[in-house]
C-alpha cells in the first residue's frame, strides 16, 4: 500500500501550524503558540506542551513534530492499513480530536454504510476489513458518513461545554477544508449523523 503519511501530514500541519509575521505557509517559520481557552498550552506544529510533558515545545523541530505524528496518531490508528482517503480523514480527527474518537467515528460511518461493527473505538483487523469493503463498495459514502458524524461531534462538544464555541467556526472550516482536499462531497450523507446504522455499542477495550 502506497505510504499516505506525507501527504496526509502536510495536509494536518496546515491547520495545526502558526507562522512568524511574512513566512505565512513556511514551516522553516513556524512559531508557537498559546490559545486562551486551549486545555493544551503552549503547541507548535500541533503538539502541545499539555499531551508531551516531556518535550521543550519551543525547541521542537519539524522532524521531531513529524516522527511524533508518525509514531502517535498515524500508527496507533493503523493508517498505513487503511484505504487512500480514509487514511487521511482517520489521521486528521485523530489529531484534532484523538486516536480514540476517530476510531468510534471510523466503525459509526462503517455502520452507516450498513455493515455490522461494534464500536468501541478500536481499530482492528474486523475494522479494517469493514472499512476495505465499504470503500470498494461505495467510497464517498464512507467518507461523507465520517465527515458528518465529526461534524456533529464537533457541535456536541460546544452542547456539553459552551466555552468551547469559539473554537466552533475553525473546526467546521478544517472538516471542510478536508471534504475539499479528498475531492468530496459527491454523496453526502446527513443520515449518518447519529444513526450508526447495525452498529453495536462497546466499551473501549478489544481491537474491533
Amino acid at each position: 500500500m502506497t505510504d499516505n503519511f506525507p501527504a496526509s501530514l502536510a495536509f494536518v500541519l496546515r491547520h495545526e501550524c502558526v507562522y512568524a509575521p511574512g513566512h505565512d505557509g513556511d514551516l522553516a517559520f513556524v512559531v508557537c503558540e498559546n490559545v486562551p481557552g486551549d486545555a493544551g498550552g503552549c503547541t507548535k506544529y500541533g503538539i502541545d506542551a499539555a499531551d508531551h510533558p516531556g518535550i521543550q515545545i519551543p525547541a521542537l523541530t519539524l522532524d521531531e513534530a513529524t516522527a511524533i505524528y508518525r509514531d502517535g496518531e498515524w500508527t496507533q490508528s493503523r493508517c498505513d492499513e487503511l484505504p487512500a482517503g480514509i487514511d487521511t480523514a482517520v489521521f486528521d480527527c485523530a489529531v484534532n480530536n484523538g486516536v480514540y474518537i476517530s476510531g468510534v467515528l471510523l466503525q459509526r460511518g462503517i455502520g452507516a454504510c450498513g455493515y455490522s461493527i461494534t464500536v468501541d473505538g478500536q481499530i482492528g483487523p474486523v475494522t479494517l476489513g469493514l472499512a476495505a469493503a465499504a470503500c470498494e463498495a461505495a467510497k464517498w459514502g464512507l467518507i461523507d458518513h465520517m465527515l458528518e458524524l465529526r461534524r456533529q461531534h464537533y457541535a456536541d462538544i460546544v452542547l456539553l461545554h459552551p466555552c468551547d464555541a469559539q473554537f466552533l467556526h475553525g473546526w467546521l472550516n478544517r472538516v471542510n477544508d478536508l471534504e475539499d482536499y479528498l475531492g468530496g462531497g459527491e454523496n453526502m450523507a446527513p443520515s449518518a449523523v447519529g444513526s450508526g446504522a447495525n452498529a453495536e455499542i462497546g466499551e473501549p477495550g478489544g481491537a474491533a
